[in-house]
């Protein structure tokens, strides 16, 4: 099932980009499918203008047009009235004013149809607006002479038959331009009709695969975010079971990826730190047995032996009954020294918080008072601020200080014994000295007398705490035993200070 999984979600697992730069990404692929999207429908509506426009102009041209056929007719009604007027003048100025009217709106018409190429092209629509452009200015000029010379037959005779054909142009041409207009309107509105189909479906179909893309791409964005994070999730719920050998799969570069190959790193390292602790604790019960073996078997085996000699010399050799009887008395009370030694290392240390410096020294009162040699001189001293000890190794520090302390005051014969206490900013470091009688370097060298395991014992708790322990020693000048941790690892953080203060009292 857990492959299954794995074999689903691996196109989400593993990403050499980094999570901001596939966002980026996403985004600006999002932005140019927009943008393409409003380039086609700005093309599409760009093509509908040009349509318009085509349209526009031809009804202008249309228009421009018809309006050089009224001024045709405008001209031939007004030679009719002014012919029967006989007012040379008169007929001289309108007719000036309207050859100049029409020649305006001729020039405003070829502007127009230039504007219009397919009208413009026409052979017909071309020639005959050459033909009014050359034809009627020369019959208005030759209107005019023949008024100024009274011939006003002539003019009559000239307003039914030149004019009326120029009429007559110019209502062909109307008709010419009107059927060009017909035609390029009736094209233009099917093109028109096809862009606006075109428009009602470019468009929606634009914006339907921009949100499609969009959607596809935050949800892939969205899958390679949650899918880690959902394996981050199991794998801390598997370290919270102890779990620690669980490792997740997690592949790329990204942020997310650098996450859990640091949780796996991480899940190694505990792993390791609790099979060293296991290993730590089989050591320790090998280690009590050992000593118990060496010291409290083996003492009550020999009081056993001493007891039955005893047994056999009474009644017949009571003197010699009677020393054998205090030899075993004197191995008896060792055996009391020994076991109390033995207990008191295996006891849970009292301490609480700060009281580091007053355990050791009730520790060395206590020692004091069952040693059989002279009473060393004992000083405690605390260097530094005061600061909670991480609750872990408060006991581990508490019980090297012990083993050193007993060392000094049951086999140093020493005269005086210090304990320096001492709460850097960058360590926390304990030393004990005594100026006892030292340790032989043989032994020294091979971390303690053989049956014997308080130096061992020292070095693994040491080991344990990630701690450097150094014990120097010459014979007759004394012992030192120097415990150093870094701060970072020794001091208690803000909730482990509040789980010291909440946790009930008398406990470790």
């Amino acid at each position: 099932m857990r492959d299954a999984r794995y074999t689903f979600a691996n196109l989400f697992y593993r990403s050499d980009l980094k999570i901001g730069l596939r966002l980026t990404a996403c985004f600006l692929t999002i932005f140019v499918l927009m943008i393409a999207g409003d380039a086609v429908s700005i093309w599409q509506l760009r093509q509908l203008e040009a349509h318009t426009k085509l349209l526009k102009t031809a009804d202008k041209a249309s228009s421009a047009i018809v309006r050089l056929h009224l001024d045709v007719n405008s001209f031939g009604g007004r030679v009719a009235v002014l012919t029967r007027g006989h007012d040379a003048h008169q007929f001289a100025n309108e007719a000036v004013l309207l050859r100049e009217t029409f020649l305006r709106h001729l020039r405003d018409a070829e502007q127009i149809l230039n504007s219009s190429p397919e009208i413009a092209q026409d052979a017909f629509t071309s020639g005959t607006l050459k033909t009014l452009k050359t034809t009627l200015p020369s019959q208005i000029d030759s209107e005019i002479e023949l008024a100024n010379a009274g011939d006003w037959p002539a003019i009559q005779l000239r307003l039914t038959g030149q004019i009326q054909d120029l009429i007559d142009l110019s209502s062909s041409l109307v008709e010419g331009v009107e059927e060009r207009v017909f035609q390029q309107r009736a094209r233009v509105d099917e093109e028109t009709e096809q862009v606006r189909h075109r428009l009602f479906i470019v468009v929606p179909a634009a914006w339907l695969l921009t949100l499609l893309v969009a959607a596809a791409l935050g949800w892939y964005v969205t899958r390679t975010i949650t899918v880690p994070l959902s394996e981050l999730t199991i794998g801390a719920e598997a370290l919270a079971r102890g779990d620690f050998r669980h490792e997740v799969n997690i592949g790329g570069n990204d942020e997310l990826a650098v996450l859990g190959k640091t949780f796996n790193h991480a899940a190694r390292q505990l792993d390791r730190q609790f099979e060293m602790t296991l290993e730590a604790r089989v050591g320790e019960r090998t280690r009590i047995a050992r000593e118990l073996h060496d010291t409290l078997l083996q003492s009550f085996h020999g009081l056993l032996l001493g007891f039955q000699t005893v047994f056999q010399l009474l009644p017949e050799r009571a003197m010699d009954a009677k020393e054998k009887l205090g030899s075993a008395i004197e191995q008896a009370a060792r055996a009391i020294t020994e076991s109390r030694d033995a207990v008191q290392g295996l006891r849970d240390s009292v301490i609480e918080g700060n009281d580091l410096a007053p355990a050791i020294s009730i520790l060395g009162e206590e020692l004091a008072t069952h040693s059989n040699n002279s009473r060393p001189t004992l000083r405690v001293a605390v260097e530094g601020k005061s600061r909670d000890l991480h609750p872990i190794l408060r006991d581990e520090v508490y019980k090297i200080s012990a083993e050193a302390l007993r060392n000094a005051f049951r086999h140093a014969q020493a005269g005086r014994v210090e304990v320096e206490i001492r709460y850097d900013t960058e360590q926390f470091r304990l030393r004990v000295r005594d100026d006892g009688k030292g340790i032989d370097p043989v032994i020294l060298s091979a971390q303690g007398s053989k049956g014997h395991f308080g130096l061992s014992g020292m070095r693994e708790r040491a080991t344990i705490m990630g701690a450097r322990l150094t014990v120097w020693s010459e014979v007759g000048a004394g012992t030192e035993v120097e415990l150093c941790i870094p701060a970072c690892t020794a001091y208690a953080t803000t909730t482990e200070r509040s789980w010291l203060l909440q946790k009930p009292a008398g406990k470790a």
